[in-house]
């Protein structure tokens, strides 16, 4: 899918994803490091085989206290392609996504396993011609990854406590996308990694990572469904309708492919979840405490959910207190509420009734993570 024919090679994909490439097209080995991974989850299993060039081997810490944050796996990569220094004439973003490829590889075991993952430093290099046993290193060291808990518990009680390792195996397929869907799904990816790290102490701000989460996967995805024209007529039907009446050739066109990337981002935003949406949660708490599995009650508040997004980023204006809360859990459920409790919320300055408080940030984070693998599991098969 990718040319290495040059000694050096220019970023095609993102640097996981081209370097896995290169083991698969067998590139010379170059040499391997060993990565501490932070959570705070109790992790069982390992994955060592199956994802080469990268392994995750558990590191089997006996502090299981939720909400802790330690070392708890070890990535080991081996590196088969050496990146082309960039030209330093001009500005490139469009394979950016604010990390490196530990940061990459750490996200999107975070997205498939529902688990906070956080990539830390460098501990040990195997050079191609080295000690085989490696050499100990703190060249490329971070501060370790820190969790506030509020007192009134967990804002994602699911994320943490007992996970198996096991699901990431499916990361494989990660290797069968196309480059620009690479780069899509990482951005996404690492958007819902930040949104977990910052759910317990500022829910605020991770439902905005969540939504733009989703939003980034949509874009893509429905930029390849409609032309920017088509999405302009569907958007904007009057204003079309005017530029059409014009009569100037070429005007419409010109003016969707200028304002693509935000014609109907609300209907992108909704569309794509349905389009992708997961069956409810198998456990789920009494009725009064659940929300509605149907497309035209979700229809509803995912656009409410991203007007509020919208008004955060706007206006200044942040989540309804009463969805950024901890979920409620009554001694007979099996599992805590999806939405907030109570026909009306007042919190500091504000008030909500019911009705506009749709959900819970923990069973948004449900709806979004499923929404996310469905589409990178339909791009892995095309």
């Amino acid at each position: 899918m990718t040319d290495y024919d040059n000694e050096k090679h220019p970023l095609i994909g993102t640097p996981a994803y081209d370097n896995w490439q290169a083991f698969l097209e067998n590139k010379p080995f170059l040499g391997s490091f060993e990565y501490l991974m932070y959570t705070d989850a109790w992790l069982t299993g390992e994955v060592t085989t199956g994802l080469e060039p990268y392994r995750f081997f558990n590191l089997v810490s006996i502090e299981r206290l939720r909400g802790r944050v330690r070392a708890a796996v070890v990535l080991h990569l081996s590196l088969h392609i050496d990146f082309e220094t960039p030209s330093m004439e001009k500005t490139d973003q469009s394979r950016y996504h604010g990390g490196w490829l530990t940061d990459e590889i750490a996200a999107l075991a975070s997205l498939i396993s529902g688990v906070r993952f956080r990539a830390g430093g460098a501990t040990r290099v195997f050079d191609v011609d080295g000690d085989p046993q490696g050499r100990p290193i703190a060249w490329y060291s971070r501060p370790e990854p820190t969790l506030s808990i509020g007192i009134r518990g967990f804002v994602l009680p699911s994320v943490t406590g007992q996970h198996s390792m096991m699901p990431i195996e499916k990361m494989k397929t990660f290797a069968a996308l196309f480059p620009d869907q690479a780069i899509a799904l990482v951005r996404a990816a690492r958007l819902y990694q930040d949104a977990l790290w910052l759910a317990e102490s500022e829910p605020n701000l991770s439902w905005l990572m969540l939504v733009t989460a989703v939003e980034t996967a949509a874009s893509y995805w429905y930029s390849s469904k409609d032309s920017p024209l088509v999405r302009l007529r569907e958007a904007r039907p009057e204003f079309f309708e005017y530029l059409e009446s014009t009569e100037i050739e070429g005007l419409a066109t010109c003016v969707a492919n200028e304002f693509a990337d935000s014609i109907g981002a609300t209907k992108k935003f909704v569309e794509f979840l349905l389009a992708h949406l997961p069956p409810p949660p198998e456990k789920r708490p009494a009725e009064w405490g659940q929300v509605k599995w149907s497309p035209d009650n979700l229809r509803k508040a995912f656009r409410l959910i991203y007007t509020y997004r919208s008004k955060a980023l706007h206006d200044g204006m942040p989540f309804p207190t009463p969805m950024c809360e901890p979920p409620f859990l009554h001694e007979l459920w099996e599992a805590v509420a999806e939405r907030p409790i109570g026909l009306a919320t007042s919190v500091g300055s504000g008030t909500w009734l019911a009705k506009d408080t749709p959900m819970l940030l923990h069973t948004f984070e449900y709806i979004a993570r499923n929404a996310l693998i469905a589409w990178w599991t339909s791009m892995a098969v095309l």
